[in-house]
């Protein structure tokens, strides 16, 4: 492999694939029995061949791609609807305890007219008066 370009720019394009790297001391990094990632110091490497993919239960890098991005958009799906059911929950704890509140715009709630804040996702209080910030506290630990 003596060449201008360096190992990584000849065979980046293998990235992600399965491969066979051949040694200077004519071994292989490839086992059959398992899949591993094994380090290997350029000078060591005699070539690289791409592999066959023996094994169809093994996703390539390219089906791994897709199937975050499907993980990613029902995460975000998820998370809102967390989030309102924590709402909802709160709600029903600040009315239970007869606490005045109400829900801005941006989904936080402001209680007693503004003095204290609970701001998605509803896990900490937002308050000047010690008390009513103790007792808001007490209030959101029973959502958990």
């Amino acid at each position: 492999m003596a060449s201008e370009n360096s190992l990584f720019d000849q065979c980046s394009a293998l990235i992600g694939e399965s491969t066979r790297v051949l040694l200077q001391d004519g071994t292989y990094t490839h086992d059959n029995s398992g899949y591993n990632v094994k380090i290997v110091l350029a000078h060591h490497v005699r070539g690289i061949e791409k592999g066959l993919q023996e094994s169809t239960d093994l996703p390539t890098l390219g089906a791994l791609k897709k199937e975050l991005e499907k993980g990613r958009n029902s995460s975000l799906e998820d998370s809102t609807s967390i989030q309102r059911r924590r709402q909802q929950q709160l709600g029903q704890v600040l009315t239970k305890n007869f606490v005045p509140f109400d829900v801005e715009a941006d989904d936080s709630i402001r209680v007693f007219g503004g003095a204290a804040t609970v701001r998605p996702p509803y896990r900490s209080v937002e308050c000047a008066n010690e008390q009513l910030l103790r007792r808001m506290q007490q209030l959101l630990e029973q959502l958990s």
